[in-house]
């Protein structure tokens, strides 16, 4: 090893017994209450709304296993 790679490593050790600052920029701490309460999703099919549960995402929204869109989607036949 050079001896700039030495000193480089020396002085990388001392800043990892550094402690680290209190504020940290471009970091925010935020409470999350654990155990939150959230209503189940439902299935957001039709008008009104289908509402069964349990219903997965999908890209074009909730849906549960009969409106999945495996099932729902228009096939095109060719000629």
């Amino acid at each position: 090893m050079t001896r700039a790679t030495v000193a480089s490593l020396a002085a990388m050790r001392r800043r990892l017994d550094e402690p680290p600052p209190e504020n940290v920029p471009g970091q925010l701490a935020v409470d999350i209450p654990a155990g939150e309460d959230k209503p189940p999703k439902v299935c957001a099919h039709g008008n009104p709304r289908c509402g069964a549960v349990p219903a997965r995402f999908y890209p074009c929204g909730w849906k549960c296993d009969e409106h999945q869109p495996a099932h729902t989607h228009r096939r095109r036949t060719t000629p």
